[in-house]
C-alpha cells in the first residue's frame, strides 16, 4: 500500500512538472474584432533541407536522401509590414526543380503569407478552422487547422495548405514555421529549423472602437411588396498592422442548428469558413466610405452627394448625408445605389437593379449590437442530456430478489396460518 501512494506521488509531481513547463495556446475559430496583438518578426532563420526521392521495390516504397542543403534567411530592414530579406542557401537544383533560390527579396509578410523566402505567418492569422482563407491583391491562401503538438514543451500547430500549393506546415504561436514538407515531381522537400531571433515587439493597432458592425439584409418581395429579412452581415477588423495594412473579415450570420453562427464564405468555388481580407483601408471593401469635395468613394465607384436627411433606421434616428450612384451601360441605367452616411460609416445601403432582372435590397445597421462569430446556436430538435431522472435498476437482479421477497412472505403466511 506504501508503494502504490508513493507511485502515485511520483506521477502526479511529473504531471504537474510538465505543466509548469509547458505553455498552452488556444486558437479562436472566427476572428475577433479589434484584436490588439504585440508581436514581432523573425530576423534570423536557418533551416536544413533535406530532398528524397521516392523508390519502390517489390510492392514496397522508400524515402532515399539524394539532396541535403542549409538556408539561411538574414533580414535587412523592416519598414511597415515589408522586410528586406537576404536568402543564402546550397540548395542546387534537383530534376530541375528550383525550390528555393538566394538572393534579396522585398517580401509583404501581410500580403504573401507563408513565402518561401520568407516562412513566417503573422500571429493574427492563426486560426483553428478547418477551412479559411487569407486573400490580398497578391495571393489567396486557403489553410486548414489539423491539430496541435507539444514538442519540448511548445506548443506547435500542425497546418495543410489547400492553395495555391499543397503542403504540410508546423507553426509555432509567434508565427515562424518550424517545419515544411512538400512533394512536388516525385521528390518530397523537407525544411526543419534549427535556429531563429526575433525583432523587437511590433504593434497592431485597432481600426475602430467597435468589435463589430452587424447589418441586417432586406430583401425586397414581389409578392409581399415589401422587404423582408433574409440574414444578416457583421464586418468584423481584427488589426490594423503598420504601414495602414488592414484586416477584415465579413461573417453570414447564420443560425444552424448546432453551429457556429459566423457562417462560411465561398473562395475560388471553394467553400471556406471564413475570408480575411488584407490590405490598405481604401483598397477593401470595408462598411466606411472616403469622401472628398461632395465626393464619395466606395467599392471602386463614385458616389455623389446628394443632400441631408434624417432617417430612423432599425430604431436609431440619425442625421445622415446622402450619396447616389448611377450604373449606366448604353444610355441605359442598369442600377441605382445610395448610401446614407454618418460620419463616413455606411448606416444604410439601398440597391435597386433592373437589368437584367429585376433585384431590390436594402442593408441597414443595428446600432449597437455585435454576434460572436464563435456562438454556437443551440440544436433545438436534438436532446444530448443522458442523466435519467431516476437510478436505474439491474432487471435480472430485481427479479431475483421480487421472487426471493415473495417467498419470504408466502412462507411467513403459511406458518402463520397453521398456528
Amino acid at each position: 500500500m506504501a508503494r502504490l501512494r508513493i507511485a502515485i506521488a511520483i506521477v502526479l509531481a511529473l504531471f504537474l512538472l510538465g505543466l509548469s513547463g509547458s505553455t498552452f495556446y488556444s486558437l479562436p475559430f472566427y476572428p475577433q474584432g479589434n484584436q490588439y496583438i504585440q508581436y514581432s518578426v523573425p530576423t534570423q532563420m536557418k533551416y536544413t533541407l533535406n530532398v528524397y526521392n521516392a523508390t519502390s521495390n517489390h510492392n514496397s516504397s522508400a524515402l532515399s536522401l539524394i539532396e541535403r542543403a542549409i538556408i539561411n534567411y538574414n533580414v535587412r530592414s523592416i519598414n511597415g509590414t515589408w522586410v528586406n530579406v537576404l536568402v543564402t542557401s546550397n540548395y542546387t537544383k534537383v530534376n530541375n526543380i528550383s525550390f528555393i533560390s538566394s538572393g534579396n527579396f522585398a517580401i509583404n509578410y501581410a500580403l504573401s503569407p507563408l513565402n518561401l523566402d520568407y516562412p513566417y505567418l503573422f500571429p493574427g492569422f492563426l486560426s483553428n478552422s478547418t477551412s479559411y482563407a487569407i486573400k490580398s491583391n497578391s495571393t489567396t491562401l486557403i489553410l486548414s487547422f489539423v491539430n496541435m503538438t507539444n514538442v519540448s514543451g511548445v506548443s506547435t500547430f500542425i497546418y495543410k495548405e489547400l492553395s495555391p500549393t499543397s503542403l504540410t506546415l508546423a507553426i509555432l504561436p509567434n508565427g515562424v514555421v518550424s517545419s515544411l514538407n512538400q512533394t512536388s515531381s516525385g521528390l518530397t522537400f523537407n525544411m526543419n529549423l534549427l535556429s531563429y531571433q526575433n525583432s523587437s515587439y511590433l504593434k497592431s493597432m485597432n481600426f475602430t472602437n467597435r468589435p463589430g458592425y452587424l447589418y441586417v439584409n432586406l430583401t425586397f418581395s414581389r409578392f409581399s411588396m415589401t422587404y423582408q429579412p433574409s440574414g444578416y452581415l457583421e464586418y468584423v477588423y481584427p488589426s490594423l498592422l503598420p504601414g495602414n495594412i488592414l484586416l477584415m473579415s465579413v461573417y453570414n450570420i447564420q443560425f444552424y442548428q448546432g453551429a457556429k453562427v459566423g457562417g462560411y464564405d465561398i473562395i475560388n468555388s471553394q467553400p471556406v469558413n471564413f475570408i480575411i481580407n488584407v490590405g490598405s483601408p481604401n483598397e477593401l471593401v470595408t462598411n466606411f466610405v472616403s469622401i472628398k469635395n461632395n465626393t464619395a468613394y466606395w467599392n471602386s465607384s463614385t458616389f455623389q452627394f446628394v443632400g441631408n436627411v434624417t432617417k430612423n433606421i432599425q430604431g436609431t434616428t440619425y442625421n445622415l448625408q446622402e450619396y447616389s450612384n448611377n450604373l449606366v451601360r448604353n444610355n441605359v441605367t442598369v442600377s441605382k445605389t445610395i448610401l446614407y452616411v454618418e460620419k463616413n460609416m455606411i448606416v444604410e445601403e439601398d440597391y435597386n437593379q433592373t437589368i437584367p432582372n429585376v433585384l431590390s435590397y436594402k442593408l441597414e445597421l443595428i446600432n449597437s449590437s455585435y454576434i460572436n462569430p464563435d456562438t454556437s446556436f443551440p440544436d433545438l430538435t436534438g436532446y444530448f442530456n443522458s442523466t435519467l431522472p431516476f437510478k436505474a435498476i439491474n432487471p435480472s437482479g430485481s427479479f431475483t430478489i421480487a421472487v426471493i421477497v415473495t417467498l419470504v412472505v408466502v412462507a411467513i403466511l403459511v406458518i402463520l396460518h397453521r398456528r
